[in-house]
């Protein structure tokens, strides 16, 4: 029997999944053993014609990014969105809080050029926004595991089931009274990692009054970021799909904090929704100039 055809297709982003994938090192010889890459960044020629399963990491953020995905989706059998971009829109899809008009000429000033880049889409979009996406891996980048995993099982046949809990599951900090809804618990401030003057390294970072997306976040990270001293910013999106994840945030610190002092933040919208915005129902801006193609 002839292995299956692996494509992987890279649209908006930064390619750290890709980098994430090629980490697995000989775990990903094993991998290539089962299948015939006809498609990668690797590779000098691409073939999607008739492919068993597709890669796609990166949002939709110009119009041959689109043309690329149509292109994949028609191709595969199987399409897999892998990490935050296209999964959720990642952190580029902040850019749908302006104009893009605005947002070119804040890059290249009036005189934008004209020629040699490619054509901006209006929003930001997930790939689930264009296609319909067979399986989903989330995260900035996904673990290697959580890669070579998914990609084997599909590869193989076998169905793939991603964790639902949230990250304080997996998180080791010490939860002392966040558990326990009590008077206690309230605080009368939020801070950022760098304004206080020490931080417990054992004790849960909301206990401390640092914002932490964890309770509103897909497990599945190992709770890297936490363990290694940086509140969780929900690079895995929400742990199911019937929630706004940072409404859901923002609900949920309203209930510890005085009127008002959540709007302190810096960047509050940012904090909620730094990687989920094109897949929320957050307004994106509007060009009242009416220049679709701005």
């Amino acid at each position: 029997m002839s292995k299956p055809r692996l494509a992987h297709v890279v649209l908006g982003g930064c390619e750290g999944c890709y980098v994430s994938l090629l980490d697995a090192g000989e775990g990903l010889l094993d991998l290539l053993g089962k299948v015939e890459l006809v498609a990668s960044p690797i590779l000098a020629e691409d073939d999607l014609t008739e492919c068993d399963v597709v890669i796609v990491e990166g949002a939709v953020t110009t119009e041959m990014d689109e043309r690329k995905l149509l292109a994949a989706r028609a191709a595969s059998k199987t399409l897999i969105a892998l990490g935050s971009c296209a999964v959720l829109g990642g952190i580029g899809g902040l850019r749908n809080l302006y104009p893009t008009r605005e947002v070119l000429e804040d890059v290249y000033g009036e005189d934008k050029p004209s020629e040699g880049l490619p054509k901006l889409t209006r929003r930001v979009k997930a790939l689930s926004d264009v296609v319909e996406v067979d399986i989903s891996i989330p995260g900035c980048a996904p673990e290697t595991e959580a890669i070579i995993s998914a990609l084997t099982n599909v590869v193989e046949g076998r169905d793939l089931d991603l964790p639902r809990r949230n990250l304080c599951d997996e998180c080791a900090r010490e939860k002392r009274a966040l558990l326990e809804p009590t008077a206690e618990f309230l605080t009368d401030a939020v801070y950022g990692i760098m304004e206080l003057d020490e931080i417990d390294p054992a004790l849960c970072f909301l206990e401390q009054g640092v914002i932490c997306m964890g309770p509103m976040t897909r497990e599945g990270c190992g709770a890297l970021c936490t363990g290694a001293g940086v509140p969780c910013r929900g690079c895995h999106g929400p742990s199911r799909h019937d929630f706004e994840q940072g409404a859901k945030m923002i609900d949920a610190l309203a209930a510890v904090l005085p009127a008002g002092a959540i709007m302190f933040l810096d960047d509050l919208v940012g904090t909620g929704y730094r990687f989920s915005m094109p897949v929320s129902v957050f307004p994106e801006a509007y060009d009242h100039g009416g220049d679709e193609d701005a």
